[in-house]
């Protein structure tokens, strides 16, 4: 029997963030729940005030918002903020959204690394993975004991994961065969993961789920829609503007067996949660 080799489909930098982009105005997010759950179980400042380590920040339009809630829970304490972000182009616009500003007294540091080469020099009151982890393939374990480490007393690890139930495994998982991802080297690691992950170690931590996230896929199914497009390969987590039309007609068969229709919109589950170590 003749094996078909995997096609070779990475997004660059500029793809994927488009892709991502194109994601986040299409999921209904957790966003606010996030916030809550971190206003409910805040980290406490040193005199000197907060440190706090994004990992895997993006283009850090989230990262301004938790920004937010730091200040209103702890006034206007000094704020240092060091963002690790590997990909160049989400991290520009990061840069670009605080460039020419202090933002409240807020001192950033941009490092364009990945997770694993990142090197802490201090401790932190707050470090932060929000929806990177699955990005750092046989680094998980090793990147949550090193950040609990890094934490000053008081200090909290902040995480939020999909379900490895969730649509976007299940679809990838479906074409596993056919899209080369060797860079998930163990599989996907989702909240159920991390629980072990925690349970294994005897970490403490607490948690909240979120069953009703997903995700309005309606746009994938419009031939002309660039967010459709830019939507698709940020489920693939592949260009699938580079892929054969057979392979991404059966991409579109297999994502409306797994979406539904809910008042005219077609969304695809795909729930959330967040955890708290520390």
């Amino acid at each position: 029997m003749e094996v078909r080799p995997r096609l070779s489909l990475p997004l660059t930098a500029e793809g994927y963030a488009a892709a991502n982009e194109a994601f986040r105005r299409c999921w209904s997010a957790d966003r606010e729940e996030v916030l809550s759950f971190l206003r409910a179980h805040p980290p406490s400042a040193g005199a000197e005030g907060l440190n706090v380590l994004g990992i895997g920040v993006g283009d850090g339009s989230f990262d301004l918002r938790l920004i937010e809630t730091l200040r209103t829970l702890r006034g206007e304490v000094p704020l240092s903020y060091v963002a690790v972000e590997p990909n160049e182009a989400q991290l520009d616009g990061f840069r670009s959204r605080v460039s020419g500003e202090a933002k409240g007294g807020t001192h950033f540091t941009f490092l364009p690394l990945r997770a694993e080469d990142y090197v802490p020099d201090r401790r932190f009151d707050l470090i932060h993975y929000i929806h990177s982890l699955y990005h750092m393939p046989g680094g998980e374990e090793r990147l949550v004991r090193m950040s609990l480490e890094q934490l000053r007393p008081g200090g909290r690890l902040l995480i939020a994961l999909s379900s490895e139930r969730g649509g976007i495994y299940q679809l990838m998982q479906r074409f596993w065969n056919d899209i080369d991802y060797s860079f998930f080297t163990r599989g996907l690691f989702g909240q159920e993961s991390l629980r072990e992950l925690f349970e294994r170690h005897g970490i403490a931590y607490r948690y909240e789920l979120y069953p009703q996230v997903s995700i309005d896929v309606s746009a994938c199914f419009e031939p002309d829609s660039a967010l459709g497009r830019h939507l698709l390969d940020f489920l693939l987590q592949a260009d699938l503007q580079r892929a054969p039309e057979s392979l991404r007609q059966r991409v579109l068969e297999a994502l409306a067996e797994l979406s539904r229709h809910v008042h005219g919109r077609r969304l695809l589950p795909h729930p959330s949660g967040v955890f708290m170590a520390g």
